[in-house]
C-alpha cells in the first residue's frame, strides 16, 4: 500500500493547525476567565449596593417617625440585610440629624435625618477580593425630614 505525499502533507498540516488552535486557546482562556469573574463581581457589587440602599431607605423611614430612634432604625436596616442573606454583623449604619451624629429621637419636626449603610467588600464578595480588599460598598445617603 502506497501513501501519497499529498495525504502525508495534509495530515501534517492538520496536526499543525490543531496545535496552533490549542496554543491560542491556552493563551486566551485565562483572559476570558478573568474577565468573566470580574463581570460577576461587579454585578454582585451593584446588587449589594442596591440592597444597602433599600436598607438605608427602611432605616430612614423608621428614624423620621415620631417614635423613631437610632436603635430601631439601625435594627430595621440590618433586618433588610438579613432578609437578603447578607450578614449584618460587619455592616455600618450611620445616622445623622442635621448633619451631626445624634440619636434620631432627638430630632424635631422638619429636621433632616440622613442614613447611610456600608459593608466591607470582602464580606459580600463571591471570590477572594484581590484589588478591593480594604474598600466598602456603600448605599446612597438617604435624607428625609422628621415627621410630626
Amino acid at each position: 500500500m502506497k501513501i501519497s505525499s499529498f495525504s502525508v502533507r495534509e495530515q501534517v498540516s492538520r496536526s499543525r493547525r490543531r496545535a496552533s488552535v490549542l496554543l491560542e486557546f491556552a493563551f486566551v482562556i485565562p483572559i476570558l476567565a478573568t474577565l468573566g469573574i470580574g463581570i460577576l463581581e461587579v454585578a454582585r457589587a451593584v446588587m449589594v449596593r442596591q440592597i444597602l440602599s433599600d436598607a438605608a431607605r427602611k432605616g430612614c423611614r423608621t428614624a423620621v417617625l415620631p417614635s423613631g430612634t437610632t436603635a430601631t432604625a439601625t435594627q430595621d436596616a440590618k433586618d433588610v440585610l438579613t432578609l437578603n442573606n447578607i450578614s449584618s454583623t460587619s455592616a455600618t449604619v450611620t445616622i445623622l440629624v442635621n448633619g451631626v451624629s445624634a440619636d434620631a429621637s432627638t430630632a424635631k419636626m422638619n429636621d433632616q435625618v440622613s442614613v447611610k449603610v456600608s459593608i466591607p467588600f470582602a464580606a459580600v464578595s463571591w471570590t477572594s477580593p484581590i484589588f478591593l480588599k480594604n474598600n466598602n460598598v456603600e448605599s446612597v445617603t438617604l435624607v428625609m425630614l422628621r415627621q410630626g
